[in-house]
This record gives structure tokens, C-alpha cells and sequence, in this order.
């Protein structure tokens, strides 16, 4: 098989539940230690879930910033308070 044609990996945004290239999403990991870390190699260990770059994790709707905690608090398996979602949130802008 070629190159061109080899498989690319696809993974599922949490919040949107847009699927994209694996390269597009980023990763939230659930440290060992209990905290959620933004993983900018894609290799650290822990439990991970993707977001979308362009996911407003601060939506201003309230009922919304309530769904975007309770889709994470699923998807890592750990409770997702405001401030982790704002320091995560400040992160994925500093990136861009």
C-alpha cells in the first residue's frame, strides 16, 4: 500500500462531536495525579479526550459551559470544576 492511501487516524471532539484528522484535535489528559493537563506531544499518559481548536470551552451560555463540563467530566472520567475549564480555555488560546 502507499503512502497516500495509508489509514489517518480520526478521533471525536467531545464538545462538537465533529470527527476529524487525529493532527486537527487536541488532547486533554487526566494526569495520574488527578489534574487535567492540555497534552501538546500527544503522548503523555493518562486517560485522554479531544477537543476542536475552535471549541469555545467559555461559551457564554451558561447551559452550555454546564454541557461542555459534563461531556469532559464523561469523557475523563474525572469532575470538571469552572477553573479547570478556564485554565484549560487560556491554554488552548495561549497556543494559538
Amino acid at each position: 500500500m502507499s503512502r497516500a492511501n495509508s489509514h489517518i487516524p480520526t478521533r471525536t471532539c467531545v464538545i462538537c462531536r465533529s470527527k476529524r484528522p487525529k493532527n486537527e484535535l487536541l488532547r486533554l489528559v487526566k494526569m495520574p495525579e488527578g489534574t487535567v493537563e492540555l497534552d501538546r506531544s500527544g503522548r503523555l499518559n493518562g486517560r485522554g479526550a479531544y477537543i476542536c481548536s475552535n471549541c469555545d470551552l467559555l461559551d457564554d451560555t451558561r447551559s452550555n459551559i454546564q454541557v461542555h463540563k459534563s461531556r469532559l467530566t464523561k469523557a475523563l472520567k474525572t469532575e470538571i470544576d469552572s477553573s479547570t475549564l478556564t485554565r484549560i480555555s487560556k491554554a488552548i488560546s495561549s497556543q494559538a
